[in-house]
């Protein structure tokens, strides 16, 4: 899940923020910026530690307290991945289950 991605962009429709004035107040240019936005690109950490950094203030501490947020509630994680995500999560789980419910038939 690209999470930052996801958090920036909805504080970009929250604070009404439009792709002009993000590409002039952090230098990237606007095609790349939506190519990130749109998850077609991904930015390196620097790079976009770099973009969030120009952003206004107030931006910057939503994405910080929504960061924390949902890195601590694994619930809002769940409830909000995609159906290609979830079926990762519940296959993962599956797999899970099956070890420990084949070691538990081994020790028994």
């Amino acid at each position: 899940m690209s999470q930052h991605r996801e958090i920036f962009n909805q504080l970009l429709l929250a604070f009404g923020y439009s792709a002009k004035q993000v590409s002039t107040w952090t230098g990237v240019h606007q095609s790349r910026l939506s190519r990130f936005r749109t998850g077609k690109l991904d930015l390196e950490a620097g790079e976009f530690f770099s973009l969030l950094a120009c952003m206004p203030k107030e931006f910057q501490d939503n994405f910080w307290l929504k960061i924390r947020t949902e890195e601590t509630d694994w619930r809002v994680k769940i409830l909000s991945a995609s159906d290609n995500d979830i079926e990762e999560i519940l296959r993962g789980l599956a797999d899970r289950w099956a070890s420990v419910a084949s070691k538990t038939k081994i020790a028994s």
